[in-house]
């Protein structure tokens, strides 16, 4: 997490979505979980004097935008082993519990640790990420670069992004994330 970085998160239960909670207005599990999983946004994105706290990213949920904001256990499951991309995968190299029940937290890593150990296709799998690299160097490498332009010495050092650019961070995590999705299986 540096300075600009956004918040990537994925919010999962493993309550029961079709009981009610208890209280004066009795709700059902799946609509108790979006609302704390909304309010939880809402308090990480709240408007200080001195700007938004945080930007949060919720695209990294089983079926990004188009999923439910929380997802139960079973059915993160479910999709991790049968519908993600490799680029989720990759997102998963990284993935971390914050906070929450240690019982949940256990499993997400159990889950975690079995996909990531899945053996896979080597040569299926390099494509994937090498096009999932590309497209992000496309929209987010400098212009220069990510269209292949020659550019003087002096021009290049003006445009290189350390981070972005061919050559640059991304691209370290990209052969490390490679390498978690090749070979954790050994």
């Amino acid at each position: 997490l540096g300075h600009g970085s956004d918040l990537d998160l994925v919010f999962i239960h493993d309550g029961d979505s079709q009981a009610e909670t208890d209280g004066a207005k009795p709700v059902d599990g799946a609509q108790f979980f979006a609302r704390l999983g909304q309010r939880i946004i809402h308090l990480l994105t709240t408007q200080t004097t001195s700007g938004q706290l945080y930007e949060v990213d919720m695209r990294l949920r089983p079926s990004g935008a188009a999923g439910l904001l929380v997802s139960s256990l079973a059915a993160f499951e479910r999709y991790q082993e049968s519908e993600a991309w490799t680029w989720e995968h990759q997102a998963l190299v990284r993935a971390r519990v914050l906070v929450g029940c240690p019982r949940v937290a256990e499993a997400f890593e159990a889950i975690r640790a079995r996909v990531l150990g899945r053996v896979r296709e080597l040569d299926d799998l390099r494509q994937a990420v090498s096009e999932m690299r590309g497209k992000m160097r496309d929209n987010l490498g400098s212009r220069e670069t990510a269209a292949g332009r020659a550019a003087s010495a002096f021009e290049a050092e003006q445009l290189f992004d350390l981070k972005q650019d061919a050559g640059g961070i991304v691209d370290i995590e990209f052969m490390v994330q490679y390498a978690a999705l090749a070979w954790s299986h050994q």
